[in-house]
C-alpha cells in the first residue's frame, strides 16, 4: 500500500481529535491485516469510491469512543452510547474520513466517501473486505484508537 495513500488518514486523525483538544496521540502499533477484520467493542466504517477504492474502519473500545463522544460534546458525561452518541460516532468517522479525501483530492486522486455505519458489540469479530489492510493503533488520553485502511487500489 503506497504510503501516499496512508497519511492522509493519519493526519486527518490527528487534526480533527486536535479539534477537540486532544493532542498527546502517539502511534503505539501497526500490523498488516490479510482483510479488514475489527474486533474492538465499536467500530465506524466508511467506503471510499472513486480512484482510489476500498474500506476505513476507526475501532475503540468502549471507554474510548466514550471519550470521543464526550469531547464531541464540549466535555458533557457520556454514560452510555444513545443515539446522540451513536450519530456522533458516525460525524466522527466522517470528519476524520472527509479531512483525508480532501488531502487525497488535492493530489489528483478524486475519492467519494460512502455514509458511515456504526458497529457496537463486544466480542464482535467482522470481516468487511478481502484485501490486505494497515492497522495503526493510537494511544491517548481519551483512549485507544484503531485506523484500519483497506484499500483495493
Amino acid at each position: 500500500m503506497d504510503i501516499k495513500y496512508v497519511n492522509p488518514f493519519i493526519q486527518g486523525l490527528f487534526t480533527v481529535l486536535g479539534q477537540f483538544g486532544v493532542t498527546d496521540i502517539v502511534k503505539s502499533k501497526l500490523s498488516k491485516k490479510e482483510t479488514l477484520s475489527v474486533t474492538h467493542d465499536i467500530t465506524s466504517i466508511s467506503g471510499l469510491t472513486g480512484d482510489i477504492g476500498g474500506n476505513i474502519a476507526y475501532c475503540f473500545p468502549e471507554e474510548t469512543a466514550k471519550n470521543i463522544v464526550s469531547k464531541m460534546m464540549m466535555g458533557m458525561p457520556i454514560d452510555q452510547l444513545d443515539q446522540m452518541g451513536r450519530s456522533a460516532l458516525s460525524e466522527f468517522c466522517n470528519m476524520v474520513t472527509g479531512t483525508a479525501v480532501a488531502k487525497l483530492g488535492n493530489a489528483n486522486a478524486p475519492v467519494k466517501i460512502t455514509p458511515p455505519s456504526v458497529v457496537i458489540g463486544k466480542d464482535v469479530f467482522m470481516v468487511i473486505s478481502n484485501v490486505d489492510t494497515l492497522a495503526i493503533e493510537f494511544s491517548s488520553g481519551i483512549g485507544t484508537i484503531e485506523l484500519n485502511i483497506g484499500l483495493e487500489n
